[in-house]
């Protein structure tokens, strides 16, 4: 069940605000792979950066709407003529529309070619951080395969972070383009729409796959990507034996969460975000499940 959320009446408007950030791109690489990393700037301090990663002729993710620019000119610099999206978020299908526009093939998972058909509203710390994507129309992935420059990639389904989230695996070559499925072997917060349950799903089915690079939009591994996973998914079970555990025990959500052995995130992080990400979050999502998005919601039980 999905409260009415307020934010839908003031996106439109957050959207107008000429953000003043400072900037942040540069070409990079991780491992034998090429990359661009983005991200906003504010007061000095760089906000959680965004890779998108070039292969042969595909771009892997569109980076942020901000950067729009920067990123055609790292494709046209490539020759990139396809681009592939991982999922929705406002961080990875940002430059979708001017890839588009430009001529390059961008494809999706068929679910998130639904959800970004029309603008998504996103919340004030979102704008802050990414800024909004433009709606685009993108044609879907064909098959469980797809070309990632001269190798071939295998669509993996990954959700938990979102529902339509895939990771790219291209066996031959011993990578995973993870999208947002490894964050980092701690995670500290969960959105409010994440699902526990899936997660952990996700990760023991990506933890099978036989990789050594790890291309996280976040924080990528050039070496020992599978490792940084398993950490990720015993740290996982960990949060949930102790959630489980002391939820029976009578603790409250918030008492739980002081109680969670991670890193804490700033006091002005968590007011920007208003609750929509935090690590109570992470506790409720272990004893209640997700708390979709209505407009996600909507889509994915549209026929």
């Amino acid at each position: 069940m999905t409260s009415w959320e307020p934010y839908h009446l003031v996106d439109p408007l957050l959207a107008r605000v000429p953000w003043p950030f400072g900037r942040h791109v540069e070409a990079v690489t991780v491992g034998p792979v090429r990359a661009l990393r983005m991200a906003r700037r504010w007061g000095g301090r760089t906000l959680m950066a965004v890779h998108c990663y070039v292969v042969g002729d595909t771009l892997i993710d569109a980076g942020l709407a901000c950067y729009a620019s920067d990123v055609l000119a790292f494709a046209r610099e490539g020759g990139v003529r396809r681009a592939l999206v991982t999922h929705h978020h406002e961080d990875h299908v940002g430059g979708a529309s001017a890839l588009v526009a430009e001529g390059v093939d961008v494809r999706a998972p068929a679910l998130t070619a639904r959800l970004v058909r029309e603008p998504l509203p996103v919340r004030f710390y979102q704008h802050v951080l990414w800024g909004r994507a433009p709606a685009v129309s993108l044609r879907g992935f064909e098959g469980d395969a797809v070309a990632l420059g001269p190798y071939e990639a295998r669509v993996v389904a990954a959700p938990g972070h979102c529902d339509d989230q895939v990771v790219l695996h291209v066996p031959s070559q011993g990578w995973l383009f993870s999208g947002d499925a490894f964050l980092d072997e701690r995670v500290k917060v969960f959105r409010r729409d994440e699902d526990f349950a899936a997660t952990v799903a996700t990760l023991e089915r990506l933890c099978a796959l036989d990789f050594d690079a790890l291309f996280c939009a976040h924080r990528p591994r050039a070496t020992g990507g599978r490792e940084a996973l398993r950490r990720k998914l015993a740290w996982m079970r960990e949060v949930e034996g102790l959630v489980r555990r002391r939820h029976v025990e009578g603790a409250t959500v918030k008492a739980i969460a002081r109680e969670l052995p991670q890193v804490r995130r700033g006091a002005l992080l968590d007011l920007l975000a208003l609750g929509d990400v935090s690590v109570e979050n992470m506790v409720r999502a272990v004893l209640e499940g997700p708390r979709p998005r209505r407009e996600v919601r909507r889509t994915v039980e549209r026929p």
